[in-house]
Parts: structure tokens; C-alpha cells; sequence
């Protein structure tokens, strides 16, 4: 098998429908964005684990687009960083969630969706939460 970079590994995890993070051996932390060493005490080759995928809002910011051509009003969505059970911060969206709706705080659970360009990583609200 040819060695692949740690970018290319955590794409190629979320196109077979698996949301893994690095965990470093040496000091116990998990890793996101993915590294070739690990930014807390600078060991080298952190292993891939799978992730909970549950986490917390931290951060929402609200997009606003041109309105379409016949409507008035302007498409919005957030894009949010989501604080993971493990500890990293990941940016992703709520998809099919209203921007006023999400909150920080709020419990969210991650999944893979398919995109038109290409599979990602997004969240849902986790139950009872919205």
C-alpha cells in the first residue's frame, strides 16, 4: 500500500463514511487538522482512531447571499465550529438547520454527507437540542 499524507488519509476516511481523528501515543491528545507530528508535544506519527462525532456549537457565523433572481429574500446559512467530544475544533454547517436556530451550546452529533463535491463532514442537532 502506498503511504498516503495525513490530509489525503482523513479524506479518504470521510469518502468510506468514517469520521477519524489522529490520537497521539505520546501525550494523549487527538489531532484536527490532520499532522504528520502532534502539535502538543511534537511526537511523531499520531495513529488514526475513530471519532464520537459528538460535540457543542462554539462558534456560528451567519453568510448572507445576493437574493436569487424573482425573490426578495437573501440566502443565509451558518457555518459553525464545533467543539468535538475528543477536544479538537472542527468548521463544518448544520445543514437543514435555520441560522437563527443554532445556538452555542448547542449538542450536536456529526455525519458524512455526500456533496456534489465530494463527501463531507457535517452536523446535526443531537436529540432534544433544537
Amino acid at each position: 500500500m502506498t503511504a498516503v499524507g495525513p490530509d489525503a488519509a482523513f479524506r479518504l476516511n470521510v469518502a468510506e463514511g468514517r469520521l477519524w481523528l489522529q490520537h497521539c501515543a505520546g501525550c494523549g491528545s487527538h489531532i484536527f487538522y490532520p499532522r504528520v507530528l502532534c502539535p502538543h508535544c511534537g511526537a511523531a506519527d499520531p495513529q488514526w482512531v475513530p471519532a464520537s462525532g459528538r460535540g457543542v456549537v462554539y462558534s456560528r457565523a451567519v453568510l448572507h447571499r445576493k437574493p436569487k433572481p424573482g425573490t426578495d429574500l437573501p440566502d443565509t446559512h451558518a457555518i459553525v465550529l464545533v467543539d468535538l467530544e475528543e477536544g479538537p475544533r472542527l468548521m463544518s454547517r448544520l445543514p437543514g438547520v435555520a441560522a437563527d436556530d443554532i445556538r452555542i451550546g448547542m449538542a450536536v452529533q456529526g455525519r458524512i454527507e455526500q456533496t456534489e463535491g465530494g463527501p463531507i463532514v457535517v452536523f446535526d442537532p443531537a436529540e432534544g437540542a433544537v
